[in-house]
């Protein structure tokens, strides 16, 4: 009796709640244009937002992007950073590359390698990637937990 009581009750609390399921948010995240010049993580879940839970809203934030850019070394060759911070208290080994894009917006590098980045606890790492050519390039890095 007591358990279909406790049953009960959380079946009420549960039809107050969202179904299962994903936000209008955390749609819009996964759908969202990347862009150029930009950081994706391709695991979901390193770093998110989500407007609804049981407790309210909140921010899944393993790892963030402290800052990336463009640069060019002394024989012209476009290179990429990437600042990854570490925001949990486990160490991380993460995956990066770089995908390398034309002006035009048109893919410029045949099959792009992912390479292992140590991320220690409440820390930070650095990742780097150089194009072959030496036109100028956009970019844009994924990441994603190493496998």
């Amino acid at each position: 009796m007591m358990n279909a009581v406790w049953a009960m009750g959380l079946l009420s609390l549960m039809g107050g709640c969202q179904s299962p399921g994903m936000s209008k948010k955390e749609l819009s995240q996964r759908l969202e244009e990347p862009g150029f010049n930009t950081v994706v993580f391709a695991d979901y879940d390193l770093n998110r937002n989500f407007s609804e839970g049981l407790f309210g809203p909140d921010k899944v934030l393993r790892l963030s992007s402290a800052g990336h850019g463009i640069g060019y070394t002394d024989t012209g060759t476009s290179e990429v950073w990437l600042e990854l911070r570490n925001h949990t208290d486990h160490n991380y080994v993460v995956e990066a590359r770089t995908r390398f894009f034309s002006q035009q917006g048109i893919p410029v590098d045949a099959k792009p390698v992912w390479q292992r980045l140590p991320v220690p606890a409440n820390s930070s790492a650095v990742y780097r990637e150089k194009s072959v050519g030496t036109e100028r390039l956009q970019y844009r890095i994924e990441v994603r937990q190493a496998r």
